[in-house]
């Protein structure tokens, strides 16, 4: 592959329909074949919109949301976690990033530094160029494509943040976060350092208040159909921000945020809840990334439905097949609708179906829920049991109102200290298994990965178990590629 999709300067390259010469593991097709010209001089407002369809489409990308590349922003955080456990009938593909023993050359990880940078290469572009064509009739539409692409541009630096950030500290002036890069140029003299976590939260946040002002006058409906939500609208970047002031202990911000959101999407009945995975219903859908038929999906480097292979089980502590032990058990609609037990050689399997495929198919196609409405409750529950003074019976009135409408004859509880705490994190788990979060929540909270039920065992593939809180994987190598180019760059300790 050229070495230019690996490091920052030219990874935009890959927006254009000049990158050929690779092989289709590197995700060419997946990003759109729009004209040079609404890359380099666009000459209407159509041709910049152009643009942004195909920052989406770098979603799909297989380092990113897709399958193919170790989905890196959707199952791999819970791969490489306590949350999926690798079996005997994985093909270990992954085994570099799920053993953590990763290193600066390792082809995952370039993957998923450069995916996201040339999703932000789009955004730019159109932030480049949406003035141009703005006028006092088309404000709206202009409002529309800016927000959306300042929230993209947010969205994609603070996911590489998530891996390649060795702390989450909002205050600190020395820890290294990522480059943060605001202008499309393919120059190789632009060579763009790391900027302290202080800085990167700013310039995120910055993006985020933009986007959420613009969002909040646009010309029409962003998501028309109410079962699919393929781009940001004002609650995808009311969630957004929600998500970073988590991160960033921005308590007060995160519960008014979380609120904002909660009030744009309030959450589905327990008869609509399934239907956000196979598309039949709207259900707490805030943003997804969208698969289209032909498209792939994100599923089967963990249960491959097509041929019915399970390359990663849920651990024994999260659910088992007879739905009576676990955090996730059949009184629970979250159970039904993430698994299912499947006869095969090795005897029955609980497996990972939520992305087996859409309606009743079994094909893979599936979209990939970025933000929806059950995260908001638990964002805002922390935020809630954390903030000074605190607000408990608030927070444990979110975590009883997920929890009604989740598991059948549940009965409240009133939870305070750091038994709330453990009770918000292990809901965290039901909630959002599967769609993207444990590695970060375990690194955010500084805890270690502990892999029970099956690690270690001669037919499960893992034999590492633990991974302390002060282990240098929890941040990724800065790419051996990135450096090589760009002497301005610093690597990650221990690396």
């Amino acid at each position: 592959m050229k070495k230019s999709f690996k490091h920052i300067f030219l990874a935009t390259t890959v927006v254009s329909a000049l990158t050929v010469g690779c092989s289709k593991s590197d995700l060419i097709d997946l990003y759109p074949q729009f004209s040079l010209s609404a890359v380099n001089s666009p000459a209407n407002m159509d041709q910049v919109e152009e643009v942004l369809t195909g920052a989406y489409q770098g979603f799909r990308s297989g380092s990113y949301y897709g399958d193919g590349s170790g989905s890196g922003f959707s199952l791999m955080p819970d791969m490489m976690s306590d949350n999926l456990l690798e079996t005997n009938e994985s093909l270990a593909n992954y085994k570099t990033l799920t053993d953590w023993v990763y290193a600066d050359d390792d082809a995952l990880v370039s993957g998923i530094w450069s995916a996201p940078y040339a999703i932000i290469a789009n955004a730019n572009i159109v932030l480049r160029d949406v003035d141009k064509f703005t006028t006092t009739e088309n404000q709206t539409r202009a409002n529309r494509l800016k927000g959306q692409a300042l929230a993209i541009r947010a969205h994609a630096h603070f996911d590489l943040f998530r891996y390649f950030a060795t702390s989450y500290d909002r205050s600190s002036t020395s820890e290294l976060a990522v480059p943060y890069v605001t202008e499309f140029n393919i120059s190789p003299i632009v060579k763009p350092a790391r900027i302290s976590n202080k800085d990167f939260y700013d310039k995120v946040i910055a993006d985020l208040n933009g986007a959420v002002a613009l969002l909040g006058n646009v010309d029409q409906t962003i998501n028309p159909l109410a079962t699919k939500r393929p781009m940001i609208d004002l609650a995808g970047a009311k969630a957004m921000q929600a998500r970073v002031y988590l991160y960033a202990g921005m308590w007060a911000e995160a519960i008014q945020a979380a609120t904002d959101a909660i009030a744009l999407r309030p959450l589905a009945a327990q008869a609509n809840f399934a239907g956000m995975y196979n598309e039949t219903d709207a259900g707490e859908i805030i943003w997804n990334a969208q698969f289209d038929a032909s498209q792939g999906g994100l599923g089967g480097g963990v249960y491959f439905s097509q041929n019915n292979r399970s390359a990663y089980a849920p651990a024994a502590e999260i659910a088992t097949m007879d739905g009576t032990s676990g955090l996730l058990q059949d009184n629970d609609i979250r159970y039904d609708a993430y698994f299912r037990t499947i006869a095969g050689p090795n005897g029955p399997r609980l497996v990972v179906s939520k992305y087996r495929g859409k309606a009743a198919l079994t094909d893979g196609n599936a979209n990939f829920p970025v933000f929806r409405t059950g995260e908001m409750y638990l964002i805002r529950a922390e935020a809630r049991a954390r903030i000074t003074p605190s607000q408990e019976t608030q927070a444990m009135a979110d975590l009883n109102a997920l929890r009604q409408a989740r598991i059948t004859g549940y009965v409240d509880e009133n939870l305070t200290g750091a038994a709330l705490l453990t009770a918000i994190a292990n809901e965290r788990r039901r909630e959002l298994f599967a769609e993207g979060h444990r590695f970060f929540d375990l690194k955010r909270t500084t805890k270690s990965i502990v892999r029970a039920g099956g690690c270690g065992d001669p037919s499960i593939s893992p034999a590492v178990c633990t991974l302390p809180s002060t282990a240098r994987e929890w941040a990724f190598p800065i790419p051996f590629d990135e450096r090589s180019v760009n002497g301005n760059i610093q690597q990650n300790p221990g690396y």
